[in-house]
């Protein structure tokens, strides 16, 4: 599988929360290939490949995550996930419900390793 650099990882979640934004505002989904080639995980043409999907689920696991830590002040509505569907037009999994951020301070009161 092709790492990630942590930059790299937030300039497709910020590209992924803009497409999720305008799926919403169009009414309409995207197979989960095309949206790694909207936010510019792969490129136009180019094979899809299994780390593709681990990448995309990671992405719009941090999308979510972060999405949790705004609140629900912010004004904007809430991304809609279950736009970004395999390739029989379901959602995936509940990207929502099971995202999260740890910081090294709650990673420590839980005692888990860090």
């Amino acid at each position: 599988m092709k790492a990630l650099d942590v930059q790299s990882r937030l300039e497709f979640a910020r590209a992924g929360a803009s497409v999720l934004r305008a799926l919403a505002l169009v009414k309409t989904t995207i197979r989960y290939a095309d949206f790694a080639t909207a936010i510019g995980l792969k490129r136009e043409g180019e094979r899809w490949e299994v780390w593709h999907r681990k990448q995309v689920s990671d992405i719009l696991y941090l999308i979510a995550a972060t999405e949790k830590t705004t609140g629900k002040k912010t004004g904007s509505a809430p991304l809609q996930y279950d736009l970004v569907v395999t390739g029989t037009g379901s959602p995936g999994a509940g990207v929502h419900s099971t995202s999260k951020i740890v910081t090294l301070r709650q990673r420590h009161k839980s005692g888990e390793e860090g």
